[in-house]
C-alpha cells in the first residue's frame, strides 16, 4: 500500500487562491476608504437661517444634516464672529449649538462649520460652510388673526430705548409672522430661556397637538401627538426640562374639547408624557409652577376652586373660587396669589389673596373693606411687587373696564397705572429687569374694536403701542 507524502509545499491552485483572497480583501480596504472619503455630510437646514434679522439673543444655533452625526471631541467645527463661548449637543441628525450668555443685541453674527465633522453612515464635511444673521432687541411673542381669519403666533421688537432700533428701519420694527396653521393656534407658552415657543395647534377633528418653534425660519415640529385629545394650558417649569399642560381625551359620550380636563407632565428631552398626580383621575387644568419645581398650582372645574400639589410628597391644599383665574408662585417662595369672589355686604367683590400652603396663612392683599374686582395678579422678578387689573365700582376711579394697578408684595402702597375709561387692560407681564409691563388693551366701543399689544415703563407711566391687531403677549426674551 502506497502513502502520500506531505512536501510542506502549498500547491500552485492554492497559491493562486490565496493571493486572489489577498488582493480581494486589499480592494474592498479601498473601496471602503475611497468611498468614506468620498461620502459628504450634508447640511439640510440651519437654524437662525441665513440673512435672517431680528433674532432673539436666546436663540440656539441648531443645524440638521443628512444623516445623524457623531459628537465632536471639541467645539472648534463651530466658530463665531463676534466670538461665542458654548456648549455643543448632538441629537441624532441635530447638532445645537448653546450659548453661555444670551447675544448682543442688534448684531450681525457670522458662523463657520469647519471641515471635518463627521456622520455615523460615513460621511464627513468637506468644505466650510459660513452664513450670517442679525439679532433683534428685546422682543414681544403674541398671536393675531392673519388674513384668513386664522389665529398665528408673531414675534416683534419691544422698541425699548436700550434696543437702539433705527426710528427709519421698516426692517427692524415689522413684526415676523412665525406660524402658518390651517385650523388656528389655542395657547402658547415661551420657554423659560426663550430659545424656542411651544404652541397648541388645533386639527380639523377639534383635537389639539403640542408643537414646537424656534424662532429664526424654521418650520414647527411636534412636540406631543394628542390623538382624539385637546392638549392646551401649556407651563414650562423653570428649568425648561419639564412642560405641564392639561389633557381633554374623548369618550364615547363627548368629544375631546368638551371632555373634562386631567393634568399631564410632559419630558421634554425624551417626549414622555405622564398624569401629573398620583390619582390620575383628578380633574384639573391651568398649571402653574413653583420656582424650585417642587408644587403645581391647578384650577379644579369640578370642585371649584384653586390646588395647590406637591410633587415630592404628594401634599395638597384646596382652596375654594369661583373666579377660575390661576393661581400665581412667587417667584423666590412656596407662596401663591389667587383670586376669590364673594359678597362684602351687599357687594359683589373679587380680591387677591396671599396663601402660604406649607404655614396655612392667607392675607388678604386687595383689602378687607375695598369693594373692587382684582383679578390676574403677576409677580415682579424680585417678588417685591405685584402688577394687576383692578375694577373699581365706586368713586373718581370707576370704570367700564379692568386698569392696571401694582401695589406692593404686602398689598400696601397700591395705586393705579392706567387710568383710561375707554379701555379694558389685559393681565400684565414684568419683563426680566422689572422695568417694564406687557399688555394688551381693548376699547370698549367702535369702530375699531380690536385687542392691541402695548409696553409700559413702569417708573415714568410712559406706554407704546408695539402691536395692532394682537392679543396674550409674552416677553422674547
Amino acid at each position: 500500500m502506497s502513502s502520500a507524502v506531505f512536501t510542506g509545499k502549498p500547491t500552485h491552485h492554492f497559491d493562486r487562491a490565496v493571493g486572489i483572497t489577498i488582493v480581494l480583501v486589499l480592494l474592498a480596504i479601498g473601496l471602503v476608504i475611497w468611498r468614506g472619503d468620498q461620502i459628504q455630510l450634508h447640511i439640510e437646514a440651519i437654524t437662525p437661517s441665513a440673512d435672517t434679522t431680528n433674532v432673539p439673543t436666546r436663540t440656539h444655533l441648531q443645524i440638521r444634516f443628512d444623516q445623524p452625526v457623531a459628537q465632536p471631541a471639541t467645539n472648534e467645527f463651530l466658530t463665531f464672529t463676534p466670538p461665542l463661548t458654548g456648549s455643543l449637543q448632538v441629537n441624532d441628525h441635530l447638532l445645537t449649538f448653546i450659548p453661555a450668555t444670551a447675544l448682543q443685541p442688534n448684531t450681525n453674527y457670522s458662523v463657520t462649520l469647519h471641515p471635518g465633522l463627521v456622520g455615523q453612515k460615513g460621511g464627513r464635511l468637506r468644505a466650510a460652510q459660513s452664513w450670517t444673521f442679525r439679532t433683534g432687541g428685546v422682543q414681544i411673542a403674541y398671536s393675531a388673526l392673519d388674513d384668513n381669519g386664522k389665529e398665528q403666533l408673531f414675534l416683534a421688537p419691544a422698541q425699548l430705548e436700550a434696543d437702539n432700533l433705527e426710528a427709519d428701519s421698516a426692517q427692524a420694527s415689522a413684526p415676523q409672522q412665525l406660524t402658518q396653521i390651517n385650523n388656528s393656534l389655542w395657547e402658547f407658552a415661551v420657554a423659560p430661556d426663550s430659545s424656542r415657543v411651544v404652541f397648541s395647534a388645533l386639527k380639523e377633528d377639534g383635537t389639539s397637538d403640542l408643537w414646537s418653534i424656534s424662532p429664526g425660519g424654521q418650520q414647527p415640529t411636534l412636540l406631543l401627538a394628542c390623538p382624539n385629545a385637546v392638549c392646551s394650558s401649556v407651563a414650562w417649569a423653570g428649568d425648561g426640562r419639564t412642560l405641564a399642560f392639561s389633557r381633554r381625551s374623548a369618550t364615547q359620550f363627548s368629544a375631546a374639547a368638551l371632555s373634562p380636563p386631567r393634568l399631564w407632565l410632559l419630558d421634554v428631552a425624551s417626549g414622555e408624557s405622564f398624569p401629573a398626580f398620583t390619582d390620575d383621575q383628578k380633574l384639573a387644568f391651568e398649571p402653574r409652577w413653583s420656582a424650585d419645581g417642587q408644587w403645581l398650582s391647578y384650577v379644579s372645574p369640578d370642585l371649584g376652586g384653586v390646588g395647590v400639589y406637591n410633587l415630592q410628597n404628594d401634599q395638597e391644599q384646596f382652596y375654594a373660587s369661583t373666579t377660575g383665574e390661576a393661581a400665581i408662585w412667587h417667584p423666590q417662595r412656596n407662596e401663591v396669589i389667587a383670586s376669590f369672589a364673594g359678597l362684602l355686604g351687599e357687594d359683589y367683590v373679587t380680591h387677591l389673596q396671599l396663601i402660604d400652603p406649607v404655614n396655612a396663612t392667607e392675607i388678604d392683599l386687595s383689602g378687607a373693606e375695598n369693594i373692587v374686582e382684582d383679578g390676574s395678579p403677576a409677580w415682579s422678578p424680585d417678588g417685591e411687587w405685584v402688577a394687576f387689573r383692578r375694577k373699581e365700582f365706586n368713586g373718581s376711579g370707576a370704570t367700564p373696564g379692568k386698569q392696571l394697578w401694582q401695589m406692593r408684595a404686602d398689598g400696601s402702597a397700591a395705586v393705579a397705572l392706567t387710568a383710561e375709561a375707554a379701555f379694558d387692560f389685559g393681565p400684565p407681564v414684568w419683563s426680566a429687569d422689572g422695568r417694564y409691563l406687557l399688555f394688551h388693551k381693548l376699547p370698549l366701543k367702535g369702530p375699531d374694536v380690536n385687542f392691541s399689544v402695548w409696553v409700559m415703563e413702569v417708573e415714568t407711566r410712559r406706554a407704546w403701542e408695539v402691536a395692532n391687531p394682537g392679543q396674550r403677549p409674552q416677553w422674547f426674551p
